[in-house]
Order: C-alpha cells, then sequence, then structure tokens
C-alpha cells in the first residue's frame, strides 16, 4: 500500500544524533527536517555551537512558552527571518520586530476580525465551488477509465489550486485565471527551494548581500504580478460603484488606533505578498495532507463525511453552501485538520534571536544565539503526546480527548505558533480548510494511490518532493447529501 493504515503515517525518518552538525547542515540544503536527529523528539533542549554562533532547539513546553509568550521582547524574530523573506514579502508584519510589528499587528488584525470572515465566506464558497467543477471535469475526462478504483490525481496540485483561488478573490474580489496561475506557482516553488538552501549558506558565512540578491531575482515575479493585481483592483474602486468588501479593502481602511496613519502603497503590496504566501502556500501544504491521510484512514473519512452529510441533511431548504454558523457544527472536520497541522506543520522552524544573555532550561544562552522553536518536533515529542507519530483526530474532539489532550493542544499545539506574535489568519485558514474538506468528503472518495508515498521536505513550508498522489472516486448522487 501507498501510506500505512495504522498506526503511523508517513514520515521522514530522522538521522542518528552522532551524525556531525556539518553533515546535517548539507543534508539541511535539501530539507531543513536533516537538521534533526532522533534525539531531538526526546530531550528538552538542544545545543550546539558552529563558526561562532550559538545554535538551540527548544522542545520544552515551559522553554517554548517563555520564548514566544512570556519573554517575547527578549527573543525576537531573528535577522534571518527577515533578509530571507524580504526579497518577496519585503517588510511585511512576519519578519519585523518591535514598534514596526506592533504597528502593522494593530492593523492587520482589524482585516481579520470575525465580521470579515463572514463577509468573504462568499468569495471562498466560489473557490470551493470552482474546485468541484474542476474535479468533476477531470473524472469525466477520465471516462472509460474511471472505475471502482477511481482516477488518478495530483491532489496537491489541486490544493494549491484552489487555496490560491480563495486568496485572490477573499483580497481582490475577482477568481484567479488559469493563465497567471502556473507561472506564479512556478515561481513560488523556485522562491521555496532557493530561500531554504540560502538559509543554510547563511548558516555556513555565505555573504548576505550576495544570497539575497539571488533571492531577488526569484520574487521579483511574484511582487510584480501582486502589485500589477493590487493597481487593477485600486483602479475598479475608483469608479463610483460598490466598494468590494474584502481583505484589500480592510487593509485599506485599517488606521492604527495610537497614530491614526493607514498602510502606505509600498506597506500595502508587502503585506498583500505575505498574505498571498502564508493564505495559499501554508493552507495548500496542510490540505493537500489532510487529503492524504483521509485517504490512508477510511474509517476517518467516513466519520467525517457522515458529519458532514448530517448537517447538509439537517438544512432542508437552505442555500447549498455551508454557511458561516454551519462550519461551527463540524468539530470533527475541525479535529481532523488540527491533528493534520499537529503532523504536518506547514511551517515546520520558527528562528528567534537571543537579544540579552539568559539561560535556558539548563543552559546559558548567551546575546545573540539563534533560538529555534520547530512546530515538527514540538508536536511530536515522545515525552509529551502519546502515539506521537500516530494519526488520532480524537486528541482534539472535546467529547473523546482526555484532560491532558487537552492541556497538549494548549500548551504544546504550535502550527500557528502562540502569544503575540500568532498567525493572525488562523480562522481564515480554519474556515476555508472546513469548506475544503467537507466539500471533498461529500462529493469523493478518496482512495490511497498504490506505491505513492510522499517526500516530505521543508523549507519556508513543508511539501512533498514527489506531489501528492491520490485516487478520487465520485460517490453516487444518492450519497451525496442535498
Amino acid at each position: 500500500m501507498a501510506c500505512p493504515l495504522a498506526p503511523e503515517p508517513v514520515y521522514p525518518r530522522p538521522d542518528p544524533h552522532h551524525n556531525q552538525f556539518i553533515r546535517r547542515l548539507f543534508k539541511g540544503l535539501h530539507s531543513w527536517l536533516g537538521l534533526i536527529t532522533d534525539v531531538d523528539y526526546r530531550i528538552p533542549i538542544g545545543s550546539v555551537q558552529f563558526l561562532g554562533l550559538n545554535l538551540f532547539l527548544v522542545n520544552q513546553p515551559q522553554a517554548v512558552k517563555r520564548v514566544m509568550v512570556d519573554a517575547v521582547e527578549q527573543f525576537p524574530k531573528h535577522p534571518y527571518t527577515l533578509w530571507v523573506l524580504e526579497p518577496l514579502i519585503g517588510r511585511a508584519i512576519f519578519s519585523v520586530n518591535g514598534s514596526e510589528w506592533e504597528r502593522q499587528r494593530r492593523m492587520v488584525d482589524q482585516a481579520f476580525q470575525v465580521a470579515q470572515l463572514r463577509r468573504v465566506l462568499p468569495q471562498m464558497q466560489g473557490a470551493v465551488a470552482a474546485m468541484v467543477e474542476r474535479l468533476d471535469a477531470s473524472l469525466i475526462a477520465a471516462r472509460p477509465a474511471d472505475s471502482a478504483g477511481g482516477v488518478a490525481l495530483e491532489i496537491d496540485q489541486a490544493m494549491t489550486l484552489v487555496t490560491a483561488d480563495v486568496i485572490v478573490r477573499t483580497i481582490l474580489s475577482r477568481p484567479l485565471q488559469q493563465a497567471e496561475a502556473s507561472g506564479i506557482f512556478e515561481a513560488f516553488a523556485r522562491y521555496q527551494r532557493r530561500a531554504g538552501q540560502v538559509l543554510i549558506l547563511r548558516l555556513m558565512r555565505l555573504p548576505q548581500r550576495r544570497l539575497q540578491a539571488y533571492l531577488g531575482r526569484h520574487a521579483a515575479t511574484i511582487r510584480r504580478w501582486i502589485d500589477g493585481a493590487i493597481e487593477e483592483r485600486l483602479r475598479a474602486a475608483a469608479v463610483p460603484a460598490s466598494v468590494p468588501q474584502d481583505l484589500l479593502q480592510a487593509l485599506l481602511e485599517a488606521r492604527d488606533p495610537q497614530s491614526g496613519t493607514g498602510f502606505a502603497r509600498a506597506e500595502l503590496l508587502d503585506q498583500v505578498c505575505f498574505l498571498f504566501l502564508a493564505g495559499h502556500e501554508t493552507s495548500a501544504s496542510a490540505l493537500g495532507m489532510a487529503a492524504y491521510l483521509l485517504s490512508c484512514y477510511p474509517e476517518v473519512q467516513q466519520r467525517l463525511r457522515a458529519e458532514v452529510q448530517q448537517l447538509m441533511g439537517s438544512r432542508a431548504g437552505a442555500p447549498e453552501g455551508l454557511s458561516f454558523d454551519d462550519l461551527r457544527q463540524l468539530p470533527y472536520a475541525a479535529a481532523v485538520f488540527n491533528e493534520t497541522l499537529r503532523l504536518y506543520p506547514p511551517v515546520s522552524f520558527f528562528i528567534r534571536e537571543a537579544c540579552r544573555e539568559g539561560d535556558l532550561v539548563d543552559r546559558r544562552c548567551p546575546l545573540g544565539s539563534l533560538v529555534t522553536i520547530s512546530p515538527w518536533v514540538v508536536q511530536r515529542q515522545e515525552q509529551q503526546w502519546p502515539q506521537p507519530h500516530g494519526f488520532r483526530p480524537e486528541r482534539f474532539l472535546a467529547e473523546s480527548c482526555s484532560a491532558e489532550e487537552r492541556q497538549l493542544a494548549r500548551d504544546v499545539w504550535i502550527p500557528y505558533g502562540m502569544g503575540p506574535r500568532k498567525c493572525p489568519g488562523a480562522a481564515f485558514a480554519l474556515q476555508e480548510a472546513l469548506l475544503v474538506l467537507a466539500e471533498l468528503v461529500r462529493r469523493y472518495e478518496l482512495l490511497p494511490e498504490p506505491g505513492q508515498t510522499p517526500d516530505l521536505v521543508a523549507r519556508l513550508t513543508l511539501r512533498s518532493r514527489n506531489g501528492i498522489r491520490l485516487r478520487l472516486r465520485r460517490l453516487p448522487e444518492a450519497e451525496v447529501a442535498p
């Protein structure tokens, strides 16, 4: 079979701890997961010194909380975060610190209020409906090859397209055109590969300016496209008509309550570039792996389908799409997505800088140390999680999880980060994921593709080097709830 049915889904096995750090760095050029050893899944903190730089991997929950919540000013985003992303997202909220970040966060939070999530739901629904049309067209084109075994499909590509469509519709109030999609996706893929490599090369002390200029060539295509799309949208909004209620409009209207200022045009471009990266790339990563897990675990898929069908059956006479309130009635779907994020966090590494002398657990942490917190490692810690590599959505289901699991979900489930720098788009991502997963299981059966196993690599986000291939079978109309 392409994936194990129990108890552990696929993940790259770490190297033995005795391997030299320089060898792990070279493996890190391919995937940042190559930096991790088997011991890292068991220890509270790891440390190594390389070329005069002190490197820490923090796993202990109390220490994680200290770095990300209690002493967040002592551990700001590392300068490496800024320079590796600056060619693509400029000085957007994700990578800056101090008063610059505080001002941006106050305004970005306004764009992601609950009211805004309600307003952009129709755009999300439109993107999901377009996804269903594309999937149906693929199945029709495959007939009569389509049989009980379903039709082979690159689900990661389907998820990349729908999440990009969602973010374009919710930011710019228009669908993503097929002609523009492929070029942008290719540019993102190139930037991902190069950024993953240059961060390791920077650790090896290669010149920063040359590395950043190298990244800039790959980012230029994306920034030009987004800048043109913003300009087109701004020109359209200048014509007397109804103002689109989208995220771009929310960003345009946002004002810092302390200074009264809004985003300048250049700042707006940076924020939209970041939202596009975070809004489509991280969601595509998570949804691709969620679909893969559902194909591997038919009992989970069937339970999720039953939950969706029950909800749809109770909505007789209601509009076709799931409403904002409907999505709050899919606890098992949310649990499936949260467990996917635990096993396969799209952003697998956060890096911070120690801006003063201090201690971490039982280690001295010198000024200037690079402090790493890895959701990938923390969420698979053997001392914390029962069956840490197993797929058990029940961990996140209130009716069945233990008190210990509820505590873990609060303390060491960090796919969005935690504390004041937690991702402001977490609720947006969950809303999008619930819409996509509900439509997938409601209309299709997801089946594993024999002989295909994702080869996971972590760079800016977690992706499969060889794609995520599964089989899709359209459910009989009688099984699709109205």
